[in-house]
């Protein structure tokens, strides 16, 4: 073969810097690009951070924050924005003491001998985030060097040391395990020590039984009545069979809204959350002396300048992009604003992304881990796309409306005659809906609803 060299012209598309720097500020959640926020005014001297008490104390002639800016160019009345001091969009946040540190807490006003505390911290560290100990006692011991010489008897000492430690039902090796220590310290007033001695028989050898409403075998491993086993289940019920899992929840396990929508004079408004908007802008005294050197100088701060002001460009199409998918998200949801989840419509990426004349990527990165608050909670944009369904009317109905009229019908049922898959496909095409009984089946699953086989048998349990 001979070699060549040969030129072609063509076109393809080149992303800038710049609108990769922007593509990467819209996809950042609000907390991350805060952190990109601090990032960026700690490599640019260009950028400087203003308080709201430095606001305040600036002549009216000063150039204002960049968070002024936005709310001049973007709210629509001082009525539709959000008051900083007001709670209702911000939920409490979890506990922020881990699970480890609130057994190590415990273990530390023990009294007990030095080497079954250590022990017990090994254990602690063993432990999963339920609450469990998976890892073999056995297992456990090889983790220590031969000279140690540590034994599965006292790993076994030491685990029933921890196992008296709160919450009820900790280290526990199995579900039945878990749920009999729990009975061991059950102190209620009012369970009846036959009941509690009924439900330890029920823990120890029969939860399958439980689970499948099998009287029979119930009856025969507890040698109770009908009357008994059901206290004993009730009991059963109110213990926790992951104790542990409280403590894992993240401390910030909240959203912070990106967006308000409010109804003002009739007719819903939406506004970008002030709280959240970056108090920013470029350092005046910086950029009077660049001013003043002129071309004169060729000076890095130039090209500092040009950079803090084209971030903050990116930083104004982030949020104006974030609030502008957010209106026509909301235009089509309008429903859902008056009446709640059951009135929520399907809507895809790019049904927005036309309507916007932008690409669906642009639309799903605008949503995702954005938050809008609205009178029915605080949800997640990409909370309001979904898949719909057919009416007899010819109209779409989105999928969590369908689940919603499910659970309904469930919640309304006869629980000793549960509706099954078939008879609530019936229901639902008798309310106008075309849907097969699988799909219904798989909306059910999806909200957690069991089917009607297990609903009669907790139903009979129940009694």
């Amino acid at each position: 073969m001979r070699q060549a060299l040969e030129l072609k012209t063509g076109q393809q598309l080149v992303m800038t810097p710049q609108l990769q720097q922007s593509l990467r500020l819209l996809q950042f959640s609000g907390l991350d690009f805060q952190v990109e926020l601090m990032r960026a005014i700690q490599d640019n001297p260009m950028l400087e951070l203003v308080d709201d008490n430095q606001i305040l104390s600036e002549t009216p002639n000063s150039e204002p924050s960049y968070a002024e800016v936005l709310q001049q160019d973007w709210d629509q009345g001082k009525s539709a924005t959000a008051n900083p001091d007001d709670d209702d969009f911000y939920p409490e946040t979890a506990t922020s003491i881990s699970l480890e540190a609130y057994l190590r807490s415990q273990l530390g006003t023990t009294r007990a001998l030095e080497r079954d505390m250590l022990l017990v911290d090994v254990l602690i560290d063993e432990l999963d985030e339920n609450g469990y100990l998976h890892t073999p006692l056995e297992e456990v011991a090889g983790f220590f060097e031969a000279e140690h010489e540590v034994t599965e008897e006292e790993l076994t000492v030491a685990l029933r040391l921890l196992q008296s430690f709160d919450p009820p039902g900790i280290a526990a090796r199995s579900l039945s395990e878990c749920l009999l220590l729990q009975l061991s310290r059950e102190m209620s007033p009012g369970a009846q020590s036959e009941v509690v001695a009924c439900a330890k028989k029920i823990c120890a050898n029969a939860l399958d039984a439980l689970a499948a409403a099998d009287m029979g075998t119930l009856q025969a491993v507890t040698g109770a009545d009908i009357s008994l086993i059901r206290q004993a289940h009730t009991l059963i019920k109110g213990l926790d069979p992951r104790p542990g899992k409280a403590w894992s929840t993240p401390a910030a396990d909240y959203a912070v809204p990106d967006v308000l929508v409010r109804k003002i004079n009739h007719e819903w408004v939406l506004s970008l959350n002030h709280g959240i908007l970056p108090k920013v802008r470029i350092n005046a005294e910086y950029e009077s002396m660049i001013r003043t050197l002129g071309k004169k100088e060729d000076t890095s701060l130039s090209e500092q300048l040009n950079h803090a002001k084209g971030f903050l460009k990116q930083v104004n199409h982030r949020f104006s992009t974030i609030l502008d998918v957010s209106r026509v998200i909301m235009k089509y949801q309008t429903a859902f604003l008056e009446e709640g989840m059951s009135a929520m419509q399907p809507l895809t990426l790019k049904e927005v992304a036309q309507e916007l004349d932008i690409h669906e990527s642009t639309v799903s990165r605008a949503t995702t881990q954005k938050f809008i608050a609205t009178p029915h909670g605080v949800f997640e944009l990409k909370h309001f796309f979904g898949s719909g369904l057919a009416t007899e009317s010819g109209e779409q109905t989105s999928a969590k409306s369908i689940q919603l009229k499910i659970k309904a019908l469930v919640d309304a049922e006869d629980s000793k005659k549960p509706f099954s898959d078939s008879k609530l496909c019936n229901l639902l095409m008798a309310d106008g809906l075309l849907i097969a009984r699988r799909t219904v089946a798989k909306y059910r699953e999806a909200i957690g609803i069991p089917p009607a086989s297990r609903r009669k048998a907790q139903a009979f349990l129940k009694g």
